[in-house]
């Protein structure tokens, strides 16, 4: 694999640059900056280095357009458009930020050009391949291509032909099989990023620790972004604490009511098999915070209690790791080498249920730093931490929650793959 930071004479080259733009938003506000940040720095070395930048990056989950109504459909996805990320990288790198909808700006002036229009026709692509060098571009959201998912490899070839060479930026995305990911170094020269050389420096580190207890924490929602992960670090961890809605789907597992709980239902088989496998490693919580509430109310909570895991009401949702679960999970903390931090361990973002996270989060911090090696990843986790004001605390803060999983269980990650 080359790195970007090794590279010479790339002025007057076009650098394609897979970016991983993507913030949390809350009523069209950016609430945490730290990817885009990351990103910033490569933007800014290549921009100095002087060569013409084409970036790319997605955001959310949007539905996908097809190239016969883009307009539309682009318009229906309004929410999940990348300009306020354009905007903000331009408050970082303090440039002029520009929105080019149909056309790019004609005057010679460092700034950033966000292009709307849809980069599948011939004139579209031929407007961002003539754009002044001056320039630093910013497609739309690529996700709103189905070609994007799709992994298609003519997609792929006329993105290519925008560029002189490849950079991935975008650590969070190397486990997604995706045209912009998996492709684009096999149509160019291809570098990992700044950051991107980092967080594989990182990995590579925690693996290379002799020294045990290795410790995993899981929280979150989703147990399918992560069985992959829990199944091969199950093998090498010694102790999985699991948290948030994880934990939810274990306690149905185990037979208990989980009432209004989040959960992935369908997942069932999967929890179960995992505390078939590993019952000796995988630590649940002792006591939750439940509060009533009904399907379908949003921020509407009643009688908050703790509870044991068995005493959950039917009436009830689970939003917290109780006190006796905090003091538990601090002491298996305390005594670990290494650690992994993926995903909350509650409804964090309301205060009422932010004690667990906010506790786990400073309990983990205070071990980092020479008494134990943390990484710790994930875009809520992200969140999370810099809640807690705790990210200068950490020995490495990832990017990425479910492609820092892969990578340590060992997991081949078509990105990774990709540059190698």
């Amino acid at each position: 694999m080359e790195f970007l930071r090794e590279q010479k004479n790339l002025k007057g080259k076009t650098a394609l640059v897979r970016a991983d733009l993507d913030a949390p938003h809350e009523n069209g506000k950016i609430l945490d900056d730290y990817r885009i940040v990351i990103s910033a720095a490569t933007v800014a070395f290549l921009r100095k280095a002087g060569a013409k930048i084409i970036v790319i990056s997605k955001l959310g989950r949007p539905n996908l357009v097809s190239e016969s109504d883009w307009q539309k459909n682009s318009q229906e996805n309004s929410k999940e458009t990348l300009f306020p990320e354009a905007v903000r990288l331009g408050e970082i790198l303090n440039l002029k930020v520009s929105d080019g909808s149909a056309r790019l700006p004609d005057y010679d002036i460092g700034q950033i050009a966000f292009f709307r229009a849809d980069i599948r026709e011939k004139k579209n692509l031929e407007m961002v391949k003539n754009a002044r060098p001056s320039e630093i571009i910013i497609l739309e959201n690529i996700r709103f291509y189905a070609e994007e998912k799709k992994c298609d490899e003519n997609f792929a070839k006329a993105l290519a032909s925008l560029a002189d060479f490849y950079v991935d930026e975008a650590f969070a995305m190397v486990h997604r099989k995706e045209a912009t990911v998996a492709l684009l170094p096999k149509f160019l020269p291809s570098y990992a990023g700044l950051n991107l050389e980092k967080e594989i420096a990182a990995m590579r580190r925690i693996l290379d620790i002799k020294e045990n207890p290795f410790l995993v924490i899981a929280g979150g929602v989703k147990i399918s972004d992560k069985i992959g992960a829990i199944k091969n670090l199950g093998k090498r961890a010694d102790k999985i604490l699991v948290g948030g809605a994880l934990a939810n789907l274990f306690f149905r597992a185990k037979g208990y009511e989980t009432g209004q709980s989040v959960l992935e239902a369908d997942k069932l088989e999967l929890a179960q098999e995992l505390l078939r496998n590993f019952k000796d490693k995988i630590i649940l919580p002792d006591d939750v915070v439940v509060a009533e509430t009904q399907p379908g109310e949003h921020a509407e909570f009643k009688n908050i209690r703790i509870a044991q895991p068995a005493g959950i009401k039917p009436r009830e949702a689970v939003l917290d790791i109780g006190p006796k679960t905090i003091l538990n999970f601090s002491s298996y903390i305390k005594t670990a080498k290494k650690m992994v931090w993926n995903g909350p361990m509650g409804y964090f973002e309301n205060k009422s249920f932010s004690y667990g996270t906010m506790s786990i989060a400073r309990i983990f911090a205070s071990k980092c730093r020479a008494r134990a090696y943390g990484l710790a990843g994930g875009g809520d986790t992200l969140s999370a931490i810099h809640l807690a004001r705790v990210e200068d605390q950490i020995d490495f803060i990832s990017t990425g929650g479910s492609a820092m999983l892969d990578f340590l269980a060992g997991e081949d990650l078509p990105g990774i793959k990709a540059l190698e």
